[in-house]
């Protein structure tokens, strides 16, 4: 009886059998034909008929076929990518295609030390052609396109300060001078009319972002965001320039080369935190504090880099604010301000010069041309405004208010806005208040420049 019933199970066994002889087959094939063994073979095959001699040919043969990987634990990163990019660090393979090609640039970035993922994005685990280059759903951070790689250059350097990534420093400049600090703050600068832009860069795309640039209420309803008319050239620099915008911090050694001790970068410090405002060099400056030319002379280095650190503990009851400096950041300063002494630096910064230059320095800071337009011109649409239905010019502030009325105005700014008719959404734009944002020596400027925008020939009314 017993016998009987196994006999009804020998057709099952042999079933399950050939199934699970089937799955191991085909477990075998996918495991030996996988995308990145193929590139490998490939590649011992190219060093095989490259080789010139018995021992480099023997060489080749005993490459082995496995996946590489490497390891940067403070970029919290394992890359794989040079499972299939094998010959990344030898120029001889330069012109191959890919994925035998050579990596340019390896000495400035050697792999080993910054990886493949921290530049290019993608998935760095992976060992498949489509989830390494993360163009797979469920993952953030696809391969940006080569004509976009120098937005990975911010997350070590300065947009400007960087000659191998001329197209980033573009975008900054088309950024600012377009007035987009205006309307939204980056680093901490910048209006409140529209979001944030610090992070933008990681939950955009590319064609999201240019999309956005020229037709903002298509891309984003509602938006008050006014369409921008921009160059290609000029809309390829400032998408870029978003994209570099992740948030991501380098740490350590990588961060190290954010901000490099040097009498160039103190210059751009000085220059960017408005210095001049308070302090003269060359005779031309504020006289809130004393001039700087001399300081060199009169303070030791130390006690000037204890100064940037904490002006109040240094000089009891100084006006000068805490501007939080970083260590690197305080000893550029002090760099600048020793080669001053010295007379090594020529004096060419943007702010060594008269109140109104700083003013238009200032008004392009800000942002303010984002809805005042160029050289306060105007022109932006304001829609359902019911004074204007464009953003006032500002060439005639002279006409309507003096000197301190328009310090107010700019300090307090102007958040109710007028609806033509109160059944449509509200004008999107208004005068945010730039009141504790703004310094008082920037203000003054701004006041300044904004007075001599009345045409030539007119009174200026006070």
């Amino acid at each position: 009886m017993a016998e009987g019933s196994l006999r009804h199970f020998y057709g099952w066994f042999t079933v399950l059998g050939l199934l699970v002889g089937g799955l191991v087959v085909l477990g075998y094939y996918k495991d030996e034909y996988r995308e990145w063994k193929d590139y490998q073979k490939k590649f011992i095959h190219e060093e095989m008929h490259r080789a010139a001699t018995p021992q480099q040919l023997a060489t080749a043969k005993r490459i082995p076929v496995e996946v590489r990987q490497i390891l940067l634990p403070d970029l919290n990163r394992v890359d794989r990518c040079t499972t299939c990019h094998l010959a990344v660090e030898d120029p001889s393979y330069g012109g191959y295609p890919q994925p035998l090609a050579y990596h340019p640039l390896n000495e400035q970035h050697p792999p080993e030390k910054f990886g493949c993922t921290v530049c290019h994005r993608g998935q760095g685990r992976a060992t498949t052609v489509a989830d390494a280059h993360g163009n797979v759903p469920h993952w953030d951070e696809p391969m940006l396109p080569l004509q976009y790689i120098q937005a990975s250059c911010g997350k070590c350097h300065q947009a400007a300060d960087n000659p191998a990534a001329p197209e980033l420093a573009r975008g900054e400049q088309v950024f600012e001078e377009s007035g987009c600090r205006g309307c939204h703050k980056l680093g901490g600068t910048g209006g409140i009319l529209g979001p944030e832009l610090d992070k933008v860069g990681a939950h955009r795309s590319a064609d999201w972002l240019k999309k956005h640039f020229l037709k903002p209420a298509a891309v984003s309803p509602g938006s008050g965001m006014p369409p921008q008319k921009l160059s290609e050239a000029n809309l390829e620099a400032i998408t870029l320039f978003m994209l570099s915008q992740t948030g991501e911090t380098a740490p350590g050694y990588y961060a190290s080369m954010k901000v490099i001790p040097s009498a160039a970068e103190g210059q751009r410090l000085f220059t960017q935190k408005g210095c001049i405002g308070c302090h003269s060099v060359g005779g031309k400056g504020g006289d809130i504090g004393p001039a700087l030319d001399d300081v060199g002379l009169r303070r030791a280095p130390e006690w000037i880099v204890r100064h940037f650190r904490d002006p109040q503990v240094v000089s009891p009851g100084t006006v000068m604010p805490q501007f939080g400096f970083t260590e690197t950041e305080a000893r550029a300063l002090t760099d600048f301000l020793l080669h001053l002494r010295d007379q090594k630096v020529a004096l060419s910064l943007p702010s060594f010069m008269d109140q109104v230059e700083r003013g238009h320095d200032v008004y392009r800071k800000y942002g303010c041309a984002g809805c005042h337009g160029q050289d306060g011109k105007g022109g932006v649409p304001n829609p359902n405004a019911k004074t204007a239905q464009l953003v006032p010019d500002l060439i005639h502030v002279a006409d309507g208010y003096t000197k301190d009325e328009l310090k107010a105005r700019i300090l307090k700014g102007q958040h109710e806005i007028n609806a033509l008719d109160p059944k449509r959404p509200p004008p999107p734009l208004y005068m945010p208040g730039w009141g504790g944002t703004i310094k008082d020596a920037e203000v003054n400027d701004l006041v300044a420049y904004l007075i001599s925008l009345k045409p030539k020939g007119e009174d200026a009314g006070f």
